[in-house]
């Protein structure tokens, strides 16, 4: 993980420890062999409770396990994210677009964080997410990342954020600035480390 992350972000506490990077991977390689202070497990499938029994029995760092969003929802994000938390999980998240009784649902039978991923700053849509017991805004708006931070730490101050780093170190250190207490960043894939590897080796 980039030294910027662990030297300027504040971090975010989830459950009894600081966490100022998270890797977003599923692969079990890559979390093996990573510096990041957390898991980010979530993939453009149904959430599975064989990946999430997998991933939390492998990994030695807190994993947050993806339990719905889009077409997953109502009873089957419920059991996963009760699921999550029998397994052992730092905490849950669930993508766009969620609805608010499904994360009250969720918040009355867990204790664990819950995330929600946002790309909106409107302050009625924020104040829903946390009445329904959101506990991080995990923000991820592309190129409005930035702009979406500095509005949730105006209108809501302290209240704890995350955001996913961008594809070089000033936009990381952005994010930073307007208010993102952690960062997550996507790995090279392993494509692209061996492609990486290969090149120096053929050169040497």
């Amino acid at each position: 993980m980039p030294e910027i992350i662990g030297n300027n972000c504040e971090g975010l506490i989830v459950g009894e420890q600081k966490i100022k990077s998270f890797l977003f991977s599923t692969d079990m390689a890559i979390i093996e062999n990573n510096d990041a202070d957390a898991i980010l497990a979530v993939y453009p499938f149904a959430p599975s409770p064989k990946i999430i029994r997998s991933l939390i029995d492998f990994c030695s760092k807190p994993l947050i396990c993806g339990v719905g969003g889009g077409t997953t929802r109502g009873k089957k994000s419920l059991e996963m994210a009760l699921y999550a938390e029998e397994m052992g999980a730092a905490g849950i998240i669930v993508n766009i677009p969620f609805h608010n009784n499904d994360l009250e649902k969720i918040r009355k039978r867990i204790s664990i964080h819950v995330i929600a991923s946002i790309a909106s700053a409107d302050y009625e849509f924020l104040k829903s997410k946390i009445d329904s017991g959101v506990d991080i805004f995990h923000v991820t708006g592309g190129k409005y990342t930035n702009t979406i931070l500095k509005e949730i730490s105006a209108k809501f101050p302290g209240f704890p954020i995350m955001a996913t780093g961008g594809t070089s170190l000033g936009n990381i250190e952005e994010s930073i600035v307007a208010g993102s207490q952690a960062i997550v960043l996507s790995p090279p894939s392993n494509k692209d480390l061996f492609k990486t590897m290969m090149d120096k080796y053929r050169n040497s």
